[in-house]
């Protein structure tokens, strides 16, 4: 989510590594320091799988929360759209009791959804786990606000809405398109979606620390608060207020998620040898599906060299980030940190280097350059808008009388009013309210726009109020009669 922030919501992999090299040691603690100080992450933590399902587990943790307590492996963590991948399997595990049917259309599963496209009635649950049921963020505007109250609401809100692609025919990752899901789950269980997932996946696979919220910014006792970064600090944060249900709600901890990386690298079974869903439907999860580009049931697929095939999903909203990938050669490994970065480039990394292939240069954050380059434009526009309100007096009497052109304030104003919503466009974030977003997305861009727009009205106030004075005083003058002294034969004589 941007939730991908959404917030923009990114399924990405590592750059690929095609040299083998020697094994590279797996979390070591390093690399994951050498991260948290690159985008300077407060906390987080690691974990690497090698071995298969049974194999050794690493965990790294580092930093602190917001709070000041140390990063463990039970400090709780929000994962965003790493979520979906748990949706989609509480509905595998419920096609396989034959409660629902995957291939099988939305609308007779879920009553009361409909969409204004004739095309609706083809549109069918497994559309919607793999982003191709057709419907598009430019028609759902998903990140307006306020946000929708529930799942229930969301879908009552699709009502009407057209559809932009056949279903199954284009991808368009949607956040909406597992809230609906979610919302299918309760009409078909009976029971609130998190409720569901708790007895049908967090329990059996003993994710006893794990939640599913319906909300991004519920509050969940212990959880590592995010934070929100610009010119190379995080500060903490109140995360994005938006609907999470479904699509990336879940808080868990690297312990619980340590059992949940272990399942995937297995047949579906769960400790003790009990069977969750069954081997196809674990492999179904991670075969791309038709029109997707590499996109599977909440997870994104990757072919690499040497025949390796990786699964990952990253999960980014406001104030944190976290990613997972798991690899065909038995390794995975996961990411969580409290702040904004790019986890899945090293959660991919850990398993290049898990696979012994050579997991390239150490992550870079590619935003520092930028940032640092928004705070020198952001002060040089705040002191050229500084000399524009000092400067207002003379510049008014300098102009009386002559013809105005736009003048820099006017234009800093009008920058700043573009600014925002430009920003959330590029990161993904289509919606009529999402200005707003730019202030979680890009910090420093919002910190620009403010300075932009505050420095560009007042100074456009002290030259209209410098214009005034001018004119008022002009208008004085012109209205009175000139008083002339002469002197006439030693008498001062005054002429009106």
């Amino acid at each position: 989510m941007l939730r991908g922030l959404v917030l923009a919501v990114v399924v990405a992999v590592a750059a690929a590594g095609t040299a083998v090299a020697a094994p590279v040691t797996a979390a070591g603690p390093g690399a994951l320091h050498d991260y948290a100080a690159e985008f300077a992450v407060p906390g987080a933590v690691a974990v690497v799988v090698t071995g298969g399902p049974q194999g050794r587990a690493t965990t790294v943790p580092y930093g602190r929360t917001s709070d000041g307590d140390p990063v463990t492996g039970d400090t709780p963590f929000r994962i965003a759209s790493m979520s979906k991948a748990f949706t989609a399997l509480a509905v595998q595990r419920l096609a396989e009791q034959g409660r629902l049917d995957l291939d099988g259309p939305v609308a007779a599963a879920l009553p009361g959804f409909a969409v204004a496209d004739p095309r609706g009635q083809r549109m069918t649950v497994r559309h919607l786990l793999t982003h191709t049921s057709g419907l598009s963020d430019a028609d759902v505007d998903e990140f307006a606000l306020p946000p929708q109250e529930s799942a229930a609401a969301l879908v009552q809100r699709l009502r009407g809405l057209p559809l932009a692609a056949e279903p199954g025919t284009r991808f368009e990752y949607l956040n909406a398109n597992y809230v609906v899901v979610a919302r299918l789950v309760e009409v078909v269980t009976g029971r609130p979606f998190g409720d569901h997932l708790a007895d049908a996946v967090f329990r059996p696979l003993g994710m006893d620390r794990t939640v599913a919220t319906d909300r991004c910014d519920a509050a969940v006792p212990g959880l590592a608060r995010g934070h929100v970064g610009a010119y190379g600090v995080q500060v903490p944060a109140p995360e994005i207020p938006s609907l999470c249900a479904g699509d990336g709600g879940i808080v868990t901890t690297a312990d619980d998620l340590t059992r949940w990386l272990r399942f995937r690298l297995g047949d579906g079974t769960v400790p003790g040898g009990a069977r969750l869903v069954g081997a196809a439907a674990m492999r179904d999860a991670v075969t791309p599906a038709p029109a997707t580009g590499g996109y599977g049931l909440g997870w994104g697929i990757e072919d690499r060299a040497g025949g390796r095939v990786l699964a990952a999903h990253s999960g980014a909203i406001g104030t944190a980030s976290s990613a997972i990938t798991i690899s065909s050669a038995g390794s995975g490994a996961f990411v969580l940190t409290n702040g904004r970065g790019a986890p899945a480039l090293l959660a991919g990394q850990f398993v290049d280097g898990a696979d012994g292939v050579d997991p390239g240069p150490p992550v870079t954050d590619p935003m520092r350059r930028i940032d640092l380059t928004l705070l020198g434009v952001t002060v040089l526009l705040a002191a050229g808008l500084l000399a524009a309100v000092l400067r207002a007096p003379g510049r008014a009497r300098r102009l009386a009388g002559r013809r105005r052109t736009v003048s820099l304030p006017v234009l800093a104003v009008l920058a700043g009013l573009v600014l925002l919503p430009a920003v959330a466009a590029a990161s993904g974030v289509v919606s009529t309210t999402a200005w707003v977003y730019a202030f979680w997305l890009v910090p420093a861009a919002g910190v620009l726009a403010v300075v932009l727009v505050a420095g560009g009205l007042a100074a456009l106030a002290a030259r209209g109020s410098a214009r005034w004075r001018v004119r008022r005083s002009g208008a004085v003058g012109a209205g009175a009669h000139p008083v002339l002294h002469d002197v006439e034969d030693g008498v001062k004589v005054v002429h009106r």
